[in-house]
């Protein structure tokens, strides 16, 4: 009877770890954000493609005058924004300047174009000429026998490796079943004493 019992305590404990492993948890409803009045301003490119290479400074008397500098290593040739095809007149919604060191400086005017700001609708590119320095030679190491260069190859797959709770728990588990074989075992050697 004793035998019995344990073997069905340890078919119990190992089923019920592989339920508990294989339960999904659910996080309770995060509340409604609200939205900001002022966004983060991320609509910045450099030869129309998205950069980080783009700084801005607001006007530490009017919040509403922004400067823009290129901090990239290539040529500024010059600047463009989306402010017009925004629906927006210059003059009248905004003004530009531009300083010497290559900065430009948009002054929002109209509420229309100091909201467009605030909301990150505003683009601001910086036209840059592409650098044409000779390319450093590669190293031994990146080169195969022939003087080639190796191509590195890249891993594209789009799934995670299996770590976390779900591995741990089935472990776990696992654990528990050897345990119930060794009281098996424990009661079995008794029994035969």
């Amino acid at each position: 009877m004793k035998k019995l019992i344990s073997v069905i305590a340890a078919v119990v404990m190992a089923v019920s770890m592989c339920a508990a492993s294989m339960s999904v948890a659910y996080a309770a409803p995060s509340p409604q954000t609200v939205p900001t009045t002022k966004a983060a301003h991320t609509n910045f490119t450099v030869n129309g493609v998205v950069s980080v290479e783009i700084k801005y400074t607001e006007g530490s008397t009017n919040v509403n005058q922004v400067t823009f500098t290129y901090t990239g290593s290539g040529k500024l040739i010059g600047w463009t924004t989306n402010l017009s095809a925004l629906g927006f007149v210059e003059g009248t919604d905004y003004t530009i300047t531009y300083g010497e060191d290559g900065s430009m400086t948009i002054a929002f005017l109209s509420t229309g174009a100091v909201d467009a700001w605030n909301n990150n609708r505003v683009n601001v590119n910086a036209n840059v000429a592409e650098q044409t320095t000779d390319a450093e030679e590669p190293t031994e190491e990146e080169t195969d026998d022939e003087g080639d260069v190796k191509e590195t190859s890249k891993n594209e797959s789009s799934k995670s490796p299996n770590t976390g709770a779900p591995s741990a728990l089935a472990a776990g588990s696992i654990a528990v079943l050897g345990a119930g074989v060794a009281v098996l075992a424990a009661t079995k050697k008794k029994d035969a004493e």
